[in-house]
Parts: structure tokens; C-alpha cells; sequence
């Protein structure tokens, strides 16, 4: 029996995605976990493995759009069923969805300056490339065929792109716009990545019946500790990051009281036994003005250490960075850490929109040394701003404060939270 290829869901809202690439033709042989298509949504782009060996067979050609959970693709487990496939036997397969094409957009070369150097050749051929390396070169106005790929197979990612970029020549930028007494700087479509973010605190906002506390932590003994982990980094296989110990903390309140580890989902509040941590991380934009965000989810941290919180935090981070998550790295979040800690000591806190449909979101800040009053006596603290933001429709005040104050206790006394 031939194993379908579905349309997989790589974010909470997403309904359906886009085939902008397949990485392999109709026919060829698939190994597992070989990377077969690219996908691309209103939020990023992914490139899907294979979770079996066989032969391809294409059924959603490129540019095809289609809902999450439809069949693109099937992978014959021999060459008798894929001739089977291809033959289009109807218990088999789906009606294919039209292949979308654009037509290329004609450009003119312009002459190369006197004693200019000669440009390098072309790639010839079909050019492989990761989407995100095809998004950033469409935004530049970079051909991808005058760009050196890097990655298997002469692949073309964004680390080459940049290189690209970095080393082309300055060219003139046109004449800003002038309206009504001001000076276009940029435009930034809300689209794409942009959009959907736009879209999704849009939808918090109008739909989440947000409640907000705001308080303010000594973390001096947590910092020490933190110091000390620090010191070991050799030993540790990594240097203990403070995400990493609000994650803990965050794990211990929500485990202490479930209902804030929940969803709210169809009218109904969804208590979770996994404590998935969702983690905003910010992205480098592909200009000077744009920029992004995405949740990768660091799964099961109720019976993960800080060494194995913090590496996967790492893994995860750089993931996004680099446009390289798996479908399912941003899924199953029950609960939010969005840290503005480290960004500046003059970020007092702020409010931050739930991630929808989860009922949490935790945002702590910098610290700052303060002076305050311990055992009557004035001293010098690490005083940590921070808020917390609910959603009153699955929850009530007690309960969340319970769940503030079990996080409140694992970093003013961080034992509580390693006993």
C-alpha cells in the first residue's frame, strides 16, 4: 500500500499551504527523512521529509494550494504500485490540484561600467533553492542563477544570499517619495509573515478577554545560581541561559496549578498533561525595517533539567534564525515565554497578547540593582520587572495568582524549583 504524503499543519492557524517546490521528480527514489518538498503558509516556509522509502509520485504539482491534511504525494513502497499510481487508479489518487505558474518577469541588463570586472558565470541548469533563499532574493532583485549555493547539492539558502548580497555592488537607490511634506523612507507590505503575525494579534486582541499582572521580582539569588551554572559551562555542555530557568519556573507554577497549562478551544478549556513552552523568538529582518517572529515550542519541560531545557532552547532558536524548523516545531505550545530580559534596563515591562488559543503568556524583563528593604534593613537588590496576561474566560483571579506566586518563589529562592 502506497503511503500518502499530506499537506501537514505547521502552525495552530493554519488552514492550508502552498507546494512551492518539489525537491525530487516524479518517479525518483525516496530515501526516509530525505528532504522531498517545500511548503510555504502565511507565516514561513518548511521543507518536508519523507517518513518512508520508495518511489515518488507527485499528486499537488508546484504551486499548488490546498488544505492542511490533503494528500500532495504518495510514496509507492514498489515500482509496480508506482506505475499503479501513475496510471491514476481511483482508489488511489486524489484529483490533482492545477499547477499555478508565474510567468518571469523580462529584465534588461544594465551595461556594466568601464573597467568593471568581468561578471562570473551562470549557473546553468535547474537551480535548487530553499524558499526562504528564493523570498530574500526576489526582495533584493538577485537572480539566483549569479548566486554560488552552499548547501547539498549546490542547494542556495539564505547564508548564500547574504553572501550574495554582501558582496554585490552599491547600486543607486531612486529618487525617495515626496507627500505632503514628508520623505518616504520604506514601505512594508503586511503580507507574508508580516501579515499573519498582523493577523494573529488582531485576533487576540479582539477575542481574548485579557487580564494583566504586573510585578516585580528579587531574582538576586536566582542570578547567583545562574553565575555559578555559568562557571561550570565546560562541564554542562552549555552556559544556563535565564530563558532556560524561566522555563523551569513557568514548568513548576503550571504544574502546581494545570488550569493555567491549558487552551481554550471550541468552547471548551483543554487541560494539558504535557507542559509544552512555547518561546518567542524575534528574526532578523531582510531589510533595515521589516522583521519577524515566530514560537518554536520546547516540548515537555516538566521532566527536562536545565541543561536539557537549554540546549534545546539553543536548537530551536538557531532553527528559526536560519529558516530551518521542522513542520511540527511550532505546534501542541500550551503555554507562553515571551523574555524581554536583556533588551534594556529602561523596558520596565509592558503587555504582552496571548498566543492564542492558550489562557498564558509570561514576559519578564530586565533586572535592575534597587535598593529595597529586606529583614528592615535597606540593601541592594535584582529587582526583575514582569507581567503576566490571562485570558478571564478559562480562568479566574485566584488560580492565576497561585500560578504567579509559585513562579514568584521559584526565582526569589530558585532551590524550590531543582528540589
Amino acid at each position: 500500500m502506497a503511503h500518502p504524503i499530506k499537506m501537514p499543519k505547521v502552525a495552530m492557524a493554519m488552514n492550508e499551504g502552498t507546494v512551492t517546490e518539489w525537491l525530487l521528480s516524479e518517479g525518483d527514489k525516496v530515501a526516509r527523512n530525505q528532504e522531498i518538498f517545500s511548503i510555504e503558509t502565511e507565516k514561513t516556509a518548511y521543507e518536508v521529509e519523507a517518513t518512508h522509502e520508495g518511489w515518488l509520485h507527485i499528486v499537488v504539482q508546484k504551486g499548488g494550494t490546498v488544505p492542511v491534511e490533503d494528500i500532495v504525494g504518495y510514496i509507492a513502497e514498489s515500482e509496480v504500485e508506482l506505475a499503479e499510481l501513475q496510471a491514476g487508479r481511483p482508489d488511489q489518487v486524489p484529483v490533482p490540484v492545477a499547477e499555478v505558474s508565474a510567468a518571469p518577469s523580462p529584465t534588461t541588463a544594465a551595461p556594466e561600467p568601464a573597467g568593471s570586472p568581468a561578471p562570473a558565470a551562470k549557473n546553468t541548469g535547474r537551480i535548487k533553492a530553499s524558499p526562504l533563499a528564493k523570498r530574500m532574493a526576489e526582495s533584493d532583485g538577485i537572480d539566483l542563477a549569479d548566486v554560488i549555493g552552499t548547501g547539498p547539492s549546490g542547494r542556495i539558502k539564505k547564508r548564500d544570499i547574504l553572501a550574495h548580497r554582501a558582496a554585490a555592488p552599491a547600486v543607486a537607490a531612486p529618487a525617495p517619495a515626496q507627500s505632503m511634506g514628508r520623505t518616504e523612507k520604506a514601505r512594508i507590505p503586511l503580507t507574508g509573515m508580516r501579515g499573519a503575525i498582523a493577523q494573529a494579534m488582531e485576533k487576540a486582541n479582539r477575542e481574548t478577554a485579557h487580564t494583566h499582572i504586573f510585578g516585580e521580582i528579587d531574582i538576586t539569588e536566582t542570578l547567583a545560581m545562574r553565575r555559578r551554572l555559568v562557571a561550570k559551562a565546560d562541564k554542562l555542555g552549555t552556559r544556563i541561559s535565564m530563558n532556560a530557568i524561566f522555563m523551569k519556573a513557568m514548568a513548576t507554577a503550571a504544574k502546581a496549578v494545570p488550569i493555567a497549562n491549558a487552551t481554550l478551544e471550541n468552547g471548551e478549556v483543554i487541560i494539558w498533561e504535557n507542559i509544552n513552552i512555547g518561546m518567542a523568538v524575534a528574526l532578523d529582518g531582510q531589510t533595515d525595517h521589516d522583521s519577524g517572529l515566530v514560537v518554536p515550542v520546547v516540548r515537555d519541560v516538566q521532566s527536562k533539567g536545565l541543561v536539557e531545557i537549554d540546549l534545546e532552547i539553543r536548537r530551536l532558536t538557531e532553527a528559526a534564525r536560519t529558516g530551518t524548523l521542522a513542520p511540527d516545531e511550532t505546534q501542541g505550545g500550551t503555554i507562553t515565554l515571551s523574555s524581554t530580559a536583556g533588551f534594556w534596563p529602561g523596558w520596565a515591562t509592558s503587555t504582552a497578547l496571548i498566543n492564542v488559543p492558550q489562557v498564558i503568556i509570561v514576559q519578564p524583563t530586565t533586572a535592575v540593582q534597587k535598593p529595597v528593604v529586606v529583614d528592615g534593613e535597606i540593601v541592594i537588590r535584582d529587582m526583575m520587572p514582569i507581567s503576566l496576561t490571562m485570558d478571564h474566560r478559562a480562568m479566574d483571579g485566584a488560580p492565576y495568582a497561585r500560578f504567579y506566586s509559585v513562579f514568584y518563589e521559584c526565582l526569589t529562592d530558585p532551590e524550590t524549583m531543582l528540589a
